[in-house]
């Protein structure tokens, strides 16, 4: 039992006698040394705009297309430009005005059943095809007067169809 106590009395002198001086302090690590930054003056502008690096241009807009009175909605889709911008109105929208049938009143349609499939560019019609049966080439011109009069709430600079039939 004695030498088991001899042990731990052994390992303190051991720890307390192990280093008697403190380890040498080290240096500072050294400060970084800075590069001396001088302001620097913009580039100056080349007299000549040329030198510049050219700016991209905006794209130009697609000319306005020519619609011309008697067009078909075939007609007016291809008076459209190639690259023209495209908004889409949903049918529901295109529809409203030319399900009131008070538009169609004048012509007196009676029984007749009407067809009809319209071109709108900026809330006007700009190619009509209308059908009638029994075929009735005065009431077809009728109905195309009166949808030629008549606007649409939705003012976009773009050709969107809409089809209805009585």
């Amino acid at each position: 039992m004695r030498k088991l106590a001899a042990f731990p009395v052994l390992g303190l002198f051991m720890l307390a006698c192990g280093g008697s001086e403190p380890p040498p302090e080290s240096p500072p690590p050294p400060e970084p040394v800075r590069p001396s930054v001088e302001a620097t003056p913009p580039p100056a502008k080349s007299a000549d705009p040329a030198a510049e690096a050219p700016k991209p241009e905006p794209r130009p807009a697609a000319p306005e297309p020519q619609f011309t009175d008697g067009m078909s909605v075939d007609d007016a889709i291809k008076a459209v430009p190639v690259g023209a911008e495209r908004a889409n109105i949903d049918q529901e929208t295109l529809s409203k005005p030319i399900q009131e049938f008070s538009v169609y009143e004048p012509c007196k349609p009676g029984a007749a059943h009407i067809k009809m499939k319209i071109a709108v560019w900026d809330g006007k019609a700009v190619g009509l095809d209308v059908t009638s049966t029994p075929k009735n080439d005065k009431l077809v011109a009728c109905v195309k007067e009166q949808l030629k009069a008549l606007t649409w709430k939705a003012h976009v600079k773009s050709l969107n169809t809409v089809e209805y039939s009585f």
